[in-house]
Formats: structure tokens, C-alpha cells, sequence
């Protein structure tokens, strides 16, 4: 891919995933105020139950599929294959999702209360299934979707001004939500019928068994990424008082929205650093040379942006200036900046074949960040949990890193 295709696709890829955050940070400030902080909680509590279903149907396709498009981009073919595969093996997992669902809201209370929410938001499930980024990013054609979801986004924004007046209107928020991811996953699928000219295929057990094995690390890596983002969530639902529950909620959404800067430049150079891995030498060596240049320079520049501007952060997304949001706004200023260094590293693991290893090491994370919830919460509250994402991070990123120095020495000698 040329440096121009290069910063063409992170640029859409920026924007979309962008808007992604700073649409839903525009309502931030009205929603709080009139749904109240407590109420706010329960939306943020639907929202990461929802995320977990969404990442069950994402799989580890958002990376797998990827690389795969990306590899067999000129084989139309073979493209109509895996789209009809993924997608496929997608609808079979949402489905599944869904029986759990209707388990949770029967056996447990907490889910039972909020039923009508949670059903409602796993429209929001379906849109994601329905929605092939991965086809895109592997094409490295993202401007064919990039103006359509931020239309969506727009609508959706302005919907919530519109018609979510009170508390009694908070079931709009997921279905308005929901609405528009649907929007964008049909009208994304007749988007890659007529400009891809991709077939729909049929797939039999053997290639499904290939896409679901070829996915099967990164999915398990993400399940434990996600339990980062929201193992805390849930675990503090049950045990901080409603109103605190709702601005460690605000904290975490912002901390998530600044963490898409993260997200994206991984996203972008996925699709290269696959490409550079065909040649074992100079092409790989410089491409993640670039990326940890730019990793430091923007993981350094959002640590120190959000630890010393939280307070106007916080005041410009939440509308307020509540010590709680801004504490934990600086405490995970820090967990940014280490997310953000190692991505060179991920990206090294995931296109030498060492999936598996990086999935046993976020893994090995996301059971620290466990136990140490269950230790620490019940006697420092949500500062147990920011302790625990902290410690879990740095382990996390200092075995990536000693891991990828090993592996590359080992190959460069090869």
C-alpha cells in the first residue's frame, strides 16, 4: 500500500471511528440532566452488556477477516467467500447471543428490572452484524461507508434532542441507536453487493470451521480486552451507590472515547503491517518503526492532555465538574498512555502467527485485573477498580514487549 492509500485509509478510519465517539459526547451533558446521574448508570449498564453480546458476533473478524480481505483482495472470488462466511458465521453467533440474553433477564433479577432496555439494545447487536467494516478496511476503501455512518450518527444525535425529554424516555436511547446501526448495516451490504461485486455464498462446514479457527485467538484476546472495559462496569453496578455508579459511568465513557485516537491508528495499519509481513526484512522493520514512533508521540500527547485538562474535560462532555469524574479521568490518563505504546507490539504478534500467544497474555491480564477487582473494590470502592486496570495494563504491555523482542530476534536469525 503507498503512503498516500496509507494515510487515506487512517484518515476515514479517524473519522469514522471519530464521530463514533464524539457523536454519542454530544449528548453526554443532556442526557445526564435529564435522565439524572442514577438513570444515566442503568444506561451505561445496558450499553456494556450489549458491548459483550456485539463482541461475541464481532469475533475476531474485525482483525481475521481483515487480514484475509486484505491478503485476497483481487481474487473477487475468493472475497465473495469470506463475506459470506463472516457474515454467516455472525448471524449463527447472534442468535445464540440472544437465547443467553432472554437466560439473564429470567435468572437474574438485576437483569429482570431492566429487560425492556436490554432487549432494545440488542438491536444495536444486529447492526454490528450486519455492518462488514473488516471488507472495507481489507479493501482499503473506507470512504464508501465513512459518510454514511456519520450521516447515521448525525440523525441519531439529533434524535435524542428531539424526543429523550425526561426519564421515561430512556428506552429511545438504545432504539434510536439501534436504528441507525441497522441503517448503516444494510445499506453497507447493498454497498458491497454493487461496487465489490461480492456474491452471496453459501458456506459449508469445512470453510466455516477455517474462519471460525482463523478467528479464534483474537476473539478470545478481545473478550479479554473488553472484560477491561467493562468487568468494572458491571461489578460496580452491583455495589457503589446509584448516583457515584453514574459519574464513575461519565468517567469511564470519556476515558473509552480518548482511547479511539488508540483504536484507530491500530486499525489503520493493520491492513500494512499484514501487507510488509510478505517480506521478513526491511519492509516489516520499518513499518512498525513508523508505528512506534507514532504510537509514542500520540499515546505521550493524550496522557498529558488528559491529565491536565480533565477538569475542562470533564465540564465540556458531563456538563460538570465532580471530583469523582475528574479522578478518575487522571488515573486512567495514565492507563492511556500505556495502552497506546503497546500497539507496535500487538500488531507484531498478530502478523507473525503469534495470535495465540497474545491471546494467552491478555488473558493471564484480564484474570489479574479479576482477582484484584474482587480485592480491592470492596475496600477502596471505584478507586479498587482504576488500581486494578493500571496494574493489569503494565503487565500486559511489559510481556507484549518482552515477548515481540524475543520473537524478532529469534526470526531476524532465521
Amino acid at each position: 500500500m503507498g503512503r498516500e492509500s496509507l494515510f487515506s485509509n487512517i484518515f476515514n478510519l479517524l473519522l469514522l471511528q471519530g464521530m463514533n465517539y464524539i457523536m454519542p459526547l454530544v449528548t453526554f451533558p443532556y442526557l445526564v440532566r435529564v435522565l439524572g446521574v442514577d438513570q444515566y448508570g442503568v444506561l451505561a449498564f445496558c450499553l456494556a452488556v450489549s458491548s459483550y453480546f456485539t463482541l461475541v458476533t464481532d469475533y475476531g473478524f474485525n482483525l481475521s477477516a481483515t487480514r484475509q480481505v486484505s491478503i485476497n483482495r483481487d481474487d473477487s472470488q475468493k472475497i465473495s467467500e469470506i463475506f459470506g462466511s463472516i457474515l454467516f458465521i455472525k448471524l449463527l453467533l447472534m442468535a445464540a447471543c440472544f437465547l443467553v440474553m432472554v437466560c439473564l433477564v429470567f435468572w437474574i433479577e438485576r437483569f429482570n428490572q431492566i429487560q425492556d432496555l436490554l432487549f432494545i439494545s440488542f438491536g444495536m447487536v444486529f447492526g454490528q452484524v450486519l455492518f462488514p467494516i473488516w471488507l472495507f478496511q481489507g479493501m482499503e476503501r473506507m470512504k464508501y461507508i465513512t459518510y454514511l455512518s456519520i450521516l447515521a450518527k448525525f440523525i441519531f444525535t439529533v434524535g435524542i434532542f428531539l424526543f429523550v425529554k425526561n426519564e421515561a424516555d430512556i428506552w429511545l436511547v438504545p432504539l434510536l441507536n439501534s436504528i441507525g446501526l441497522v441503517f448503516i448495516g444494510v445499506v453497507s451490504v447493498f454497498i458491497v453487493v454493487r461496487q465489490f461485486g461480492v456474491k452471496f455464498y453459501i458456506p459449508n462446514r469445512q470453510v466455516l470451521g477455517f474462519y471460525l479457527k482463523d478467528g479464534w485467538d483474537l476473539f478470545t484476546s478481545n473478550l479479554a480486552i473488553l472484560g477491561y472495559k467493562n468487568n468494572s462496569i458491571l461489578l460496580l453496578a452491583f455495589y457503589l451507590d446509584p448516583i457515584i455508579f453514574g459519574f464513575y459511568s461519565i468517567g469511564k465513557k470519556i476515558f473509552e472515547a480518548i482511547n479511539g485516537l488508540n483504536v484507530v491508528l491500530s486499525q489503520a495499519f493493520f491492513p500494512s503491517v499484514s501487507q510488509a509481513q510478505k517480506d521478513r526484512g526491511l519492509a516489516i522493520s520499518n513499518r512498525l518503526r513508523s508505528l512506534f514512533s507514532i504510537s509514542m508521540i500520540l499515546s505521550t500527547s493524550i496522557f498529558l492532555f488528559t491529565f491536565f485538562f480533565a477538569r475542562y474535560i470533564s465540564l465540556l462532555v458531563s456538563g460538570s465538574q465532580e471530583a469523582v469524574v475528574i479522578e478518575i479521568l487522571r488515573m486512567l490518563a495514565i492507563a492511556l498512555f500505556i495502552i497506546g505504546i503497546n500497539v507496535p507490539a500487538v500488531q507484531y504478534l498478530l502478523t507473525t502467527g503469534n495470535s495465540r500467544r497474545f491471546s494467552i497474555i491478555v488473558w493471564c491480564g484480564v484474570l489479574i485485573d479479576l482477582i484484584l477487582l474482587f480485592l480491592l473494590v470492596p475496600k477502596f470502592d471505584y478507586r479498587g477498580a482504576l488500581y486494578a486496570t493500571l496494574v493489569s495494563e503494565m503487565l500486559i504491555t511489559l510481556s507484549l514487549y518482552y515477548y515481540s523482542y524475543s520473537i524478532f530476534n529469534k526470526r531476524k536469525y532465521v
